[in-house]
Parts: C-alpha cells; sequence; structure tokens
C-alpha cells in the first residue's frame, strides 16, 4: 500500500533542539553540551572534507524540495517479528520491553562532528544484548515529521545469531548511529530501508574471531541519504558482506560509504552495490578497502554498477584500495551504463509494452541485491517493496527518460 505524503527540508537547528531537548536528555548534560560545542566549531561537513566531497551536506540539507515521497507500508508479518517503534525521537512504550534501558553516549570530542551531534542529542535508541539468538527477526520502525538523533547498539555474545530490520519512513531530518560489536562466531543480518525524509548514518561494526556480519542496505525514496558504514574485521576467520541498492529519481541524493579494515590474518569482504538512477537523482558510491601488514590470505571483492535512467541523474563512483599485505586477493570495479536495447527488444518481441519492459529490466537490476537475503520471507518483503517504488515511475516519465 502507497501513502503519499507531502516532503518537507526541515534543516537541523542544534542549539535550539538542545535547549528544548535538555530536560529529557539523560547522562551527563554538561558532557553533552561540550559535544554540541565541538560539532557546532566543526560545522555539517562539506565538499572540503574527503569522505563527503560527494556530498555537500548544509547545501543539500537547505535546499526546498518540491516532489512528495509515497510511503510503501511494509508488511513483515509473515516474519512475526518482534517490533520496536520509534516516532520523533521516542520508543513506544508497548514495544519498550525488547530494548534494554537506553544508556546516554560518552562524549568523544576527538569524534567527527555528525558523531558528535549525535552524541549530544541522541534521546533514544535500541540497546540490544543478546547472549542466546532470538526466536524472530527484530524490526525497527523509525517514523515521525520531526528531527531526531537516535543511537542504536547491538551486542552479540559468542554464537548469537540474529537479523535486524531497520525500517525507515521518518519524514523529518534523522541522525543515526549504529554501533555494533560481535564476539566470536556471532552473525548478524542488519537490513537498512530508507524510503523518505533526510537521513544521516553512520554504522561501526567489530567482528572477532570468525564473527560475520551482513548488511543489505536498500534506498528507495527521500531527499538526503548518506548511509555510511565502517566496518573492523579484528580477528581471522571475520567475514563482512555489504550490499547495497538505490532506486533514485526526483532531486534525491543517495550516498553509500563504506571502509572495510582488514585487520587480521584469513578475513574476508564481499561489497556490492546497484544504483537506478532517474530524473534528476545523484547517487554516490565509496568504497574503501584497507588491508594492514600483518593481514596476510585476505580476500576482498568490490563492485558498484549503475543503470542511468536518465541524462539528467548522476553517479560518483570511488572504489580504492589500500593493501600494505602481499599475500592477498583483492579487486574492485565499477560499470556503468543504460537500459540494455537488446533486452528491451527482446521483451518488446514477445509482446510487453515498453514501460512495462523498462520496469521489468529495472527490477531485474536492484532486486539483484536479494540474492544476498538469505530469509526467503524477508526476501519477499523487499522484493515487494522494490515492485511497489518501481510501479510509482509512472509511464511519462520512464517515456521521458528515455527520451533524453
Amino acid at each position: 500500500m502507497l501513502i503519499t505524503v507531502p516532503k518537507g527540508s526541515l534543516m537541523l537547528n542544534a542549539l535550539a533542539h538542545f535547549e528544548r531537548a535538555k530536560p529529557q536528555l539523560g547522562g551527563d548534560v554538561e558532557a553533552r553540551a561540550q559535544a554540541l560545542q565541538q560539532a557546532e566549531l566543526l560545522g555539517l561537513p562539506t565538499r572540503r572534507v574527503e569522505a563527503w566531497h560527494y556530498t555537500d551536506l548544509p547545501r543539500l540539507l537547505n535546499r526546498s524540495a518540491s516532489s512528495s515521497d509515497a510511503l510503501t507500508v511494509n508488511d513483515f508479518s509473515a516474519l512475526k517479528p518482534h517490533y520496536l517503534v520509534f516516532e520523533n525521537g521516542h520508543l513506544s512504550a508497548d514495544s519498550a520491553q525488547l530494548s534494554a534501558e537506553f544508556v546516554s553516549p560518552d562524549a568523544d570530542l576527538s569524534a567527527d562532528a555528525m558523531t558528535l551531534y549525535n552524541q549530544a542529542l541522541a534521546e533514544n535508541g535500541l540497546t540490544l544484548n543478546l547472549d542466546k539468538s532470538p526466536e524472530a527477526i527484530v524490526i525497527v520502525e523509525t517514523k515521525g515529521s520531526e528531527t531526531q538523533h537516535l543511537m542504536h547498539r547491538v551486542r552479540l555474545s559468542a554464537g548469537v545469531k540474529a537479523t535486524v530490520v531497520d525500517d525507515h519512513a521518518a519524514l523529518g531530518y534523522s541522525n543515526v548511529i549504529w554501533q555494533v560489536e560481535l564476539a566470536a562466531d556471532a552473525e548478524l543480518t542488519l537490513v537498512h530501508m530508507q524510503q523518505s525524509g533526510q537521513y544521516v548514518g553512520h554504522c561501526t561494526v567489530d567482528l572477532a574471531t570468525n564473527a560475520q556480519f551482513k548488511q543489505i542496505t536498500l534506498l528507495t525514496g527521500g531527499d538526503v541519504a548518506r548511509h555510511a558504514t565502517d566496518v573492523n574485521l579484528q580477528q581471522s576467520g571475520a567475514k563482512a558482506d555489504l550490499h547495497s541498492a538505490i532506486l533514485g529519481n526526483a532531486v534525491s541524493h543517495n550516498d553509500v560509504t563504506y571502509t572495510i579494515n582488514h585487520q587480521a590474518a584469513d578475513t574476508h569482504s564481499h561489497t556490492t552495490s546497484h544504483q537506478a538512477l532517474a530524473d534528476s537523482a545523484r547517487g554516490v558510491f565509496q568504497g574503501k578497502v584497507i588491508v594492514q601488514r600483518d593481514a596476510q590470505r585476505v580476500d576482498a571483492q568490490m563492485q558498484a554498477r549503475a543503470m542511468m535512467l536518465s541524462g539528467e541523474a548522476e553517479i560518483n563512483a570511488k572504489p580504492e584500495l589500500e593493501i600494505y599485505a602481499d599475500d592477498v586477493v583483492c579487486a574492485h570495479g565499477t560499470a556503468i551504463g543504460e537500459i540494455d536495447a537488446d533486452a528491451l527488444f527482446f521483451l518488446r518481441a514477445r509482446g510487453i509494452d515498453e514501460a512495462s519492459a523498462r520496469q521489468l529490466l529495472i527490477a531485474g537490476f536492484v532486486e539483484q541485491l536479494l540474492t544476498h537475503c538469505d530469509d526467503s520471507a524477508l526476501a519477499d518483503v523487499l522484493r515487494h517493496h522494490i515492485e511497489q517504488k518501481i510501479s510509482a515511475l509512472t509511464l511519462t516519465k520512464l517515456e521521458a527518460e528515455h527520451a533524453v
């Protein structure tokens, strides 16, 4: 089901937000004030910051957005999940029993500006410390129209396996931190879905011996999306799979940035990105693999692909390898193109109209993300979400994109 809602352009006014939220902020309020002061000194990141070179955040947050998002109501009921719902930064009382009590973040004045803003202003977030595998997946739903800062923490003990879905449908500005720690042999699948709003997210992941982390990121709407993930493979046997897909239209800006640090020998990483960009949408892929000197026998593979659906769309791709060891298997690549004319002709020759044929080809490209989802019921939800978003692209729009 689609619900059409107006977009807003909600620029963060951090000082006013802090004063308004101060009575509800826990922890050391003075330390939070210091974090905010340092964040304000640094300012929102611009193109002058290398990691943000393709995402000028102040300009993006200040621009007006005239289009609207059609929100898809995702039905996870077949999975019988545990639910947590955050609305305008506050945890719903009905779902509070799943998450441990929120602990206010410590202030680290050496952190980057966006982390400092979160440390100063975060009022809530998921706190999940698991000593045994849960019986169901965990859905973290974020909604509302107000500015919100959330800090989520997931810690899995040895051998624990879990799946967490971040279903983001908030309309305003969100600054979200994820902190993930996996002990030996633990396995976590973390799914991010964003279809609205202005979102800046940063996920840090620490992996112990034979721990496995899989991240699936699906971006299908919103004015601004910046999803950054830093993975530290700290001990042998650790494995990280990072996969993303973007369906961008209108003037949306979608940035997926990965830094994968192989700190130990016999570690593995696999990264893929598929971006289908229409209208004047802009996509960013930044992927950096670092292999430390003692991290021998590392296998790191990275591939970014983009399907350009309009002459006005733009993609910036920057895959990097920084290798200090000599016994490694590492590779990266980027491929950018349009809809395959031969495939389109093949479908048209079998009686499929042009708009439907284009939608099928776009879906086939974006849905390559689902090959990395081991849970078939969850993959069905993601597939339905993608199909709903693609069908929302009108025939007129698709024909206009083809004509450019």
